[in-house]
């Protein structure tokens, strides 16, 4: 669509790069003149307005019409892009939930057999047996929900990308956004698209200012005619011209002046708060990395040795199967949590650039 709209504003340099937007007018007239001797009287006049100066007015709108409307483009496709890199990571964050889902699935396995040998040795009673299943149960319950999830996010990306009803996504990438300094992010604010968008709007308006200025000056024509009067040929030239006594295009030029006003002050606005934001997003997303970083480092470590040592002790019967279903869900919720710790991380770096206006 902003291509398309792109497109319509540069057609209008078509109409704009005529030499005259108004044809010439042709006047033939004929009659009799009564008397002695009669005769026939005819007369033919070509007239055409020179429209001064209105031209080069005509074009620099339009030019600035374009500019303005490549700069909205831009900043529409700058918005898409960053719906897209946000349906990017929700999209991976799902999948990634669904490959831990199935993890879990297969350790319930594992579980559930285990305890179902040692009820068989008599070290566990039915309840212990069932209560694995139970989670078994939930495993698998668990593993169509992230599936549907999963569906639904990729489905959200695939429409922002545009993919066909036969064609596959495959996601390539992480969780975890490249690093960006507060630094890098103040200095790229004055290259939003929005902003040059709003600048843009400002020399469109000030372009219709001035084009409303020189239609607003007089008509200035040239005429030339051919007369047949008593037998006699008579070629005649002459000039043309309006006075604007009422319609000096008044409207045109204050309503040129109210948008360039309002655009001015839009484009200071923008500038003024984007630079509030970032500030504020920048905060956002050193906590959202802090987040990450503690979790990894204090966290992750323990996870494996926790749910290897968790596995072994319910197989060897040191632990009650009770127990072991606390344990294994604390493991399962903490690694839930990393994943959920990554995606508002990349989020929050996400929507730091997009504001800061920084090419995804």
């Amino acid at each position: 669509m902003a291509r398309a709209t792109i497109g319509e504003a540069r057609a209008g340099r078509v109409g704009a790069d005529v030499l005259f937007t108004e044809n010439p007018e042709v006047q033939i007239g004929a009659g009799r003149r009564y008397g002695e001797p009669q005769s026939l009287a005819i007369q033919g006049q070509v007239t055409q307005p020179l429209e001064l100066g209105r031209r080069s007015a005509r074009k620099q709108a339009v030019d600035a019409e374009v500019a303005h409307a490549e700069a909205a483009g831009e900043a529409a496709l700058r918005e898409l892009a960053y719906e897209v890199e946000v349906a990017f990571y929700e999209a991976r964050h799902a999948e990634l939930v669904q490959d831990l889902a199935r993890r879990t699935e297969g350790i319930s396995k594992s579980a559930a057999e285990a305890a179902e040998r040692r009820r068989k040795a008599g070290d566990l009673t039915d309840l212990d047996v069932n209560l694995a299943k139970l989670a078994v149960g939930r495993a698998y319950s668990a593993v169509a929900a992230a599936q549907s999830a999963r569906f639904d996010a990729y489905s959200r990306l695939g429409v922002l990308v545009g993919v066909g009803g036969d064609d596959s996504l495959e996601l390539v990438g992480d969780l975890r956004p490249s690093k960006v300094t507060l630094d890098t992010l103040q200095r790229s604010v004055g290259t939003r698209a929005d902003i040059k968008a709003a600048t843009a709007e400002v020399a469109e308006a000030r372009a219709e200012g001035a084009l409303a200025t020189a239609n607003g000056r007089p008509d200035l024509g040239v005429w030339l005619g051919y007369q047949i009067d008593e037998g006699d040929s008579i070629v005649l030239a002459g000039v043309t011209f309006t006075l604007p006594a009422w319609n000096r295009q008044q409207g045109a030029k204050a309503q040129a002046k109210a948008k360039e006003v309002r655009a001015a002050q839009e484009g200071a606005v923008l500038a003024t708060t984007a630079q509030r934001q970032v500030a504020d997003l920048y905060g956002a997303l050193s906590d959202a990395e802090a987040a990450v970083v503690i979790f990894e480092d204090q966290i992750l470590p323990l996870l494996d040795d926790s749910e290897a040592l968790l596995l072994k002790s319910v197989e060897a019967g040191q632990i009650a199967i009770s127990e072991y279903l606390v344990g294994r869900q604390q493991t399962l919720d903490a690694r839930r949590e990393h994943l959920d710790r990554l995606l508002l991380f990349a989020k929050a770096a996400a929507k730091a650039r997009y504001v800061a206006g920084v090419t995804p």
